[in-house]
């Protein structure tokens, strides 16, 4: 028999009940009691319910119900069972698993079967990190705390279960076809190690969003919340980096006093005070990364920090010998991390192990790297201005394959389904094949510097330059689109469900729906202020930096 889920025809009407903390404490048994309703008129609902926890018990454990009709189900709790499981490890919150089937008429076939669940809930939090009990009275519909007392972990509870969470969490510890964080991170200068710059609308929870259609900007908080009016209060932003829930950024004043911030997503509230850095990591084309719950950040002198991405707690940093000026990338879950150097005889890019910064390996290279690597399938690609694209190996950094002969850049590389993209300070791009650096093709789109790192969303590359926006076939090579801006782009575009949202250097935002003409979407209003890193996109919103020194959330609609 087929069984599915409907979150439509959810025939309860509580998902959770919770024993309250003096019953709890009482011991003996306690009855909790939700409603099942057959809101159908026009057939009959049959619900067969089971519970997996031992000190659980049902009545009745089947009903049918006629159209209309309600009934109560009696949910017996033997709540010192309940506290000897607790004490002996298991979990405080017990499923109550709801089978149900709508019948018609005489001679029509039954629906399919569909599966539900209701959670008993103990009045005690456990948390996932350290497992100790929280001092929290969940009854009552009470919240479980923000973070934990014992180890600092910032929880979330589970929108279903109410089970306590880590940031980190996408399914629920106690049931995976829970979702706790649907959403998809931002973790890296353009969205992943592929600098691809595109997400499309379910991955960012977005339901307002019409496919294809442009989308609207809306201020959601900034940080600070206006501009400075004095010059020496105004922060000069790298790039953001959001996941978890969090958007963090390096920022420093004219004078070199840096600091990483950290806010909670979806109110700006911060979530830990500002690390400090012994100097700026660059502002345009550096940025943070967040990855496995740990946070990386290279300032321009070389010194490499990892802190604890929820914590903002120190947990290690290495001097590396070198300049940086791009965005250190993380490779696989274990590493290493990637970071791009310019070095006294030219460039290289360090390998360094996630363990304590361990592990380091250099690859030299004939140019500077200004730029961030980019990773796939095992390969680190790698732009240096002696105006090669490098592929090397992960980990051991053997040269795999070079194209020569490119120019100077200012962009990232790009990588997208097995493809190497490369923009140009000479108006030029090239595609290359990742696994054999074969050239597939290459254009001319515009005699201006091709400034930032383009975004792809598999059909088309949207290339900034100093005159706008240029749109090719990521396919063919074949330039099919410009955006003429009045002043030049060199922030990195996104493409969110092919809408294009970008910023410029008057200060303010710009889009484009498909096949439909720019528009301004939102205005710094701060005269002479210019977007200029890389923004990210996560949490049903756009994070932006200005020259202004402001950090913004735009909410996405």
């Amino acid at each position: 028999m087929a069984v599915t889920s409907n979150e439509t025809d959810f025939p309860a009407d509580l998902r959770t009940l919770v024993l309250s903390p003096a019953d709890y404490l009482a011991g003996g048994t306690k009855t909790l009691r939700f409603h099942l309703t057959n809101s159908d008129p026009q057939t009959a609902l049959y619900v067969k319910l089971s519970g997996t926890a031992d000190w659980l018990s049902l009545a009745p454990q089947e009903t049918a119900l006629a159209p209309g009709e309600k009934q109560a189900i009696a949910v017996t709790v033997r709540v010192d069972a309940a506290r000897t499981q607790l004490q002996a490890g298991g979990p405080p919150a017990a499923p109550i698993t709801l089978l149900s089937q709508r019948l018609g008429g005489a001679g029509s076939s039954p629906l399919p079967t569909m599966s539900a669940m209701v959670y008993v809930r103990l009045p005690v939090a456990i948390c996932p990190s350290c497992e100790r009990t929280l001092d929290a009275d969940l009854s009552d519909g009470a919240s479980i705390p923000a973070f934990c007392p014992f180890c600092f972990e910032r929880l979330r509870p589970c929108p279903i279960c109410s089970t306590p969470n880590t940031w980190r969490a996408q399914q629920c510890i106690a049931d995976s076809s829970h979702i706790v964080r649907g959403n998809a991170d931002w973790p890296v200068l353009g969205g992943d190690s592929g600098h691809t710059g595109s997400r499309d609308l379910n991955s960012l929870g977005l339901t307002t969003v019409r496919e294809g259609a442009n989308v609207a900007l809306t201020r959601r908080w900034s940080y600070p919340s206006v501009p400075p009016s004095r010059a020496e209060n105004v922060l000069f932003w790298s790039a953001p980096a959001a996941a978890y829930g969090m958007v963090a950024a390096a920022a420093a004043t004219a004078e070199g006093d840096a600091h990483i911030y950290a806010f909670q997503s979806d109110t700006g509230a911060p979530l830990w005070d500002p690390y400090p850095l012994a100097d700026p990591v660059y502002p345009e084309r550096g940025g943070v990364t967040i990855h496995e719950g740990q946070l990386y950040a290279a300032t321009v002198e070389g010194l490499l920090i990892c802190a604890d991405a929820l914590r903002g707690t120190r947990l290690w940093e290495r001097t590396l010998e070198g300049k940086v000026y791009g965005a250190p990338v993380a490779s696989t879950p274990e590493g290493p991390l990637l970071v791009p150097l310019v070095t006294p005889n030219g460039g290289g890019l360090a390998q360094i192990g996630l363990a304590q910064g361990t592990g380091v390996s250099l690859t030299p290279l004939e140019g500077p790297v200004m730029t961030a690597p980019a990773y796939a399938d095992g390969r680190v690609l790698v732009h240096d201005d002696s105006g090669v694209l490098s592929c090397l190996a992960l980990e051991t950094g053997q040269l795999l394959w070079r194209a020569n002969g490119l120019g100077q850049f200012q962009a990232a590389p790009l990588v997208y389904e097995g493809k190497v993209y490369s923009a140009t300070n000479t108006g030029k791009v090239f595609a290359h094949e990742l696994q054999t650096g074969k050239e597939l093709w290459q254009v001319e789109v515009t005699s201006a510097v091709l400034a930032g790192t383009p975004a792809c969303d598999g059909s088309l590359l949207y290339l900034p330059g100093e005159d706008g926006i240029h749109l090719v076939s990521a396919a063919l090579g074949r330039a099919v689109r410009r955006y003429p801006t009045r002043r030049p782009v060199r922030s990195s575009p996104v493409v969110l469900a092919g809408a294009l949202l970008f910023g410029v250097t008057d200060g303010d935002v710009y889009g484009a729906a498909p096949g439909r003409t720019m528009e301004r979407l939102y205005e710094t209003g701060t005269i002479g202020s210019q977007i200029i890193a890389a923004p990210a996109l996560a949490d049903g919103a756009v994070f932006l930096t200005s020259t202004n020194g402001v950090l913004y959330s735009l909410s996405l609609g």
